[in-house]
């Protein structure tokens, strides 16, 4: 379910990083090298304004796409809301930035994906300046992209963060039943197992999966034993894993207790959803790990009731920022022992700074997906009195 709010706007990741225990969006370069948030390829208009017009978002200006209503990285980073809870409250930013269509880079070899690295790199380089500009934790952020060269645009740009890689390979062209079969060769030859591999080898502190790995029919597609989020699938997801952080999209509302008992983050359409309760009765506190509760979450018999506790809860749990050293290390002590996690209580606490603000990646948390969730097209119109 999509949020009401438009994706990657600064309303929808104000409204995440208050509900939520983080964000992820996207992020393009735009022809006079500013970044705007921005998921698709080609702008997020209406059709009738494409007419005569760029086809894809890195061959218009800033003001062209201001235009419409495009937000700005800058803007986003000066968002007192969204700013002060990056920096200082614990919350993530997982940032995808993405490819251009190979026809922005002109006629060559649509496949050769060494014409993405520089530009993408010098993307990523901005990024990184803005980051280091506004005290954002380094703990606190990780970046990403479907780009089999993930490695190299990281070395290009010099990225000191956290990075990561999605998979499976989508191509940066056709619409999203062509991407599936193209991708499908990569998905067959990459097991879960194999994806952790690769990224604890790569040091990724954590791993982005699709949910087509852990859930559905599709999730038998892949050489090698299969995963699951219940019985001998969730078990040996987690003998495979050994506490690895796992970031699970796009995370339904439906899945999102059985990923939260596997011990994964939900990457979620669905936080601005207004269910108070989880499908199996559970409250649905979407701030687990930023604001934690003592246990699992209670049942609760009604939604009036569970939206009383709520109340209740938000005017009484004291968020990690506030929380002591004993208490972090209670809380992580807990989740441990619940999830399994390999690494020792002290080896967590090394990544929890002073004043709390920042914790562990291997935390579960709710970390909304392009702010409140991805939204219809057109996401964005003009802004002014033409027509």
């Amino acid at each position: 379910m999509g949020g009401p709010m438009p994706e990657n706007s600064l309303a929808g990741l104000r409204e995440s990083m208050l509900k939520a225990d983080g964000i992820e969006f996207d992020l393009r370069m735009t022809l006079d090298g500013h970044i705007v948030l921005h998921h698709d390829r080609i702008p997020m208009i209406p059709k009738h304004e494409k007419e005569g017009r760029p086809k894809y978002v890195e061959s218009w200006t800033l003001d062209e796409l201001r235009a419409f209503g495009a937000e700005t990285f800058d803007e986003m980073l000066a968002d007192p809301v969204i700013s002060t809870a990056w920096r200082e409250q614990a919350k993530v930013g997982v940032i995808e930035i993405k490819r251009p269509h190979p026809r922005f880079h002109g006629r060559a070899r649509w496949w050769d994906d060494r014409r993405d690295i520089a530009h993408m790199g010098e993307l990523s380089q901005k990024i990184e300046a803005m980051l280091d500009e506004a005290d954002i934790p380094a703990q606190n952020t990780v970046l990403y992209a479907f780009h089999p060269r993930m490695a190299n645009i990281v070395d290009w740009s010099e990225w000191k963060r956290p990075w990561s890689r999605l998979t499976p390979n989508l191509p940066p062209f056709g619409n999203s039943a062509l991407q599936r079969s193209i991708a499908s060769a990569s998905f067959l030859a990459s097991s879960f197992a194999r994806l952790v591999r690769t990224h604890k080898g790569a040091g990724s502190p954590m791993m982005p999966c699709a949910m087509d790995y852990l859930h559905g029919l599709r999730r038998h597609i892949p050489i090698g034993r299969h995963v699951g989020l219940t019985g001998k699938g969730r078990k040996h997801l987690n003998a495979v894993r050994e506490g690895y952080p796992v970031y699970v999209w796009p995370a339904p509302y439906a899945l999102e207790t059985a990923l939260i008992d596997t011990g994964l983050t939900s990457v979620s359409d669905s936080v601005g959803d207004p269910s108070p309760r989880h499908v199996d009765g559970r409250l649905r506190w979407k701030r687990m790990a930023t604001a934690p509760l003592d246990g699992p979450m209670p049942h609760v018999a009604s939604d009036d009731e569970a939206e009383g506790l709520l109340t209740e809860l938000d005017a009484s749990v004291a968020p990690w920022h506030e929380l002591d050293t004993t208490e972090h290390r209670r809380h992580l002590e807990a989740w441990r022992k619940r999830w399994g996690w390999s690494r020792s209580v002290d080896e967590l606490l090394d990544d929890v700074h002073e004043g709390g603000t920042t914790m562990p990646w291997e935390a579960v948390r709710m970390v909304g997906h392009r702010g409140t969730g991805k939204t219809p097209r057109p996401v964005l119109y003009r802004t002014d009195a033409q027509t």
